[in-house]
């Protein structure tokens, strides 16, 4: 766990491509199988785009939770080639910009250090706590012929670590994501909006004494959910479940850490 949450254009683009290909096909079925969004409604996930999503929920979960020790430990001079201190708000700040391909993004990422009174400080040395949150939107556009598709989200987190100087550190948070798409072919039309949310399962996230992570953040593709479970080793384990309960073995599955296993 050695590295600040940094937003990578690559990763961004194949996390879009992916969704965008998954809703497509699932609003391909006609107008009985595929979503649809008359009144501006929040849809609920059918299975490939929950899917969709489940493939990116674990990989998000492992880089927040593998950067907790990065940022209580504080800013690095390669961090700060990213990262400026901004005086007025008191934070660290990191904004990533993009437009190209048909993909545009705008992310932003703040850090802010606390002492034990909850007030802001510049750096992490004899802080109690560190504020870490993040807001993102972003869009693609695909067009081919009398083929378009336009897919636009928005993406937020607030996470707080507590526990700085003390040897174990406490990751608690929440966030969600607002996905809209559109998708027009001579075949027909479909568009859908759905809304998804994310939390730390109480009491938090644990690291201590520089081993690997203990518990659970969970995520929620109503009808369906991922709960992705840190158990102290080095591996987090994926598991999807429908309205039923039932596990859904295509959005389940392992991810290794980068920790030491003590």
């Amino acid at each position: 766990m050695t590295t600040m949450l940094r937003p990578r254009r690559r990763a961004l683009t194949l996390w879009a491509a992916t969704a965008a290909l998954a809703l497509t096909a699932a609003g391909c079925g006609g107008d009985d199988d595929g979503p649809t969004n008359p009144g501006g409604r929040t849809d609920r996930f059918d299975e490939a785009t929950a899917l969709a999503q489940a493939q990116t929920a674990a990989p998000q979960a492992v880089s927040l939770v593998e950067s907790m020790t990065a940022i209580a430990a504080g800013f690095t001079k390669d961090d700060e080639k990213d990262y400026a201190w901004n005086p007025e708000t008191q934070r660290w700040e990191y904004t990533y910009q993009f437009t190209g391909e048909g993909y545009v993004y705008d992310w932003s990422y703040t850090v802010q250090y606390r002492d034990g009174t909850g007030a802001p400080q510049q750096n992490a040395a004899g802080a109690a706590s560190v504020a870490h949150d993040m807001h993102g939107v972003g869009s693609f556009h695909y067009e081919d012929g009398s083929t378009v598709l336009d897919y636009d989200y928005v993406w937020d987190y607030s996470t707080t670590i507590a526990g700085l100087g003390t040897g174990t550190l406490v990751m608690t948070g929440n966030g969600g994501q607002d996905i809209d798409y559109t998708y027009t072919s001579p075949q027909g039309n479909q568009s859908a909006r759905y809304a998804a949310t994310w939390e730390v399962l109480a009491p938090g996230i644990t690291v201590s004494g520089g081993g690997c992570p203990v518990g659970t953040i969970r995520y929620d593709f109503a009808p369906y959910s991922v709960t992705v479970v840190f158990d102290g080793t080095g591996t987090a384990t994926a598991t999807m479940r429908d309205a039923g309960g039932n596990v859904v073995p295509e959005g389940s599955g392992t991810h290794p850490l980068s920790c030491a296993v003590r």
